[in-house]
């Protein structure tokens, strides 16, 4: 036989399969794979909660960081203020 024989005759007999027992197979196939399914989904629930409580915790280290960075740049910019008023000369009074 050639190839494409093969081929049409394969996909005759799959035709044929399903039409058959198609039903009990999916009926087999989805009574075997509840449980694993079930624990798949319980799985994926433990999954996002887990996320949700590291993407909470990693939101509160967010905002805190951006509380530390204003006030260090507060205080940077005071240092900075001070630092220009000591060093500007005096203006001159008189003139010569």
């Amino acid at each position: 036989m050639r190839t494409s024989e093969v081929f049409i005759l394969g996909m005759f007999t799959g035709a044929v399969v399903t039409l058959l027992w198609g039903r009990k197979i999916q009926g087999s196939v989805q009574g075997k794979t509840r449980t694993v399914r079930a624990k798949a989904a319980e799985g994926i629930r433990a999954v996002e909660m887990q996320t949700g409580k590291v993407l909470d915790r990693g939101g509160s280290s967010l905002r805190r960081a951006e509380e530390f960075l204003q006030d260090t740049k507060e205080h940077v910019s005071d240092t900075l203020r001070a630092a220009e008023v000591a060093i500007r000369p005096a203006p001159l009074t008189g003139t010569a």
